[in-house]
């Protein structure tokens, strides 16, 4: 039986995320929800900004989408990356034509299992309930280069 476009995505999602080393990470998010449908416009001037600003450190970047309560699906950005980026708020501001939320947290070892593991699960979030496009490239590496592979004694289990 052959791997399906969806599995495919999934599975080398995971090899980046799982074979890499990812410390931190960062959710950048529309303050208005509705507001989401023009995330894949406004993220390629983000990421070329955050390509620059940032030259020294490796960036996994996903698009995923959260639904809250009653407020409609919202499109947002999940980064993994090595170190915490100071000013990607001021970033967001300055690149995004709305109100942006940056929220970031450090990541444990058994954090990026726990949200691989997820991953790996579930369905992938359907992003045609909020981008009005098909065939839409879920994730991306930036500063591949600078990826820095997980060694024998700190890998993750592979499940």
């Amino acid at each position: 039986m052959s791997e399906t476009s969806e599995e495919k995505t999934k599975r080398k999602y995971l090899t980046v995320l799982r074979g890499y080393q990812w410390s931190y990470q960062h959710s950048v998010f529309y303050d208005k929800p509705e507001q989401s449908h023009a995330l894949l416009e406004h993220m390629v001037k983000f990421k070329q900004v955050l390509r620059r600003r940032c030259p020294d450190q490796p960036f996994l970047v996903r698009i995923q989408t959260l639904k809250k309560g009653a407020a409609p699906h919202q499109a947002y950005l999940t980064i993994f990356t090595t170190k915490k980026v100071e000013d990607l708020q001021e970033m967001a501001n300055k690149v995004f034509p709305a109100i942006m939320n940056v929220m970031g947290k450090r990541l444990s070892v058994e954090k990026l299992d726990q949200i691989a593991r997820a991953i790996e699960k579930q369905k992938p979030h359907d992003l045609s309930k909020v981008l009005d496009k098909a065939g839409i490239n879920r994730w991306s590496v930036l500063n591949k280069h600078l990826l820095v592979p997980l060694s024998c004694d700190n890998s993750l289990e592979v499940r």
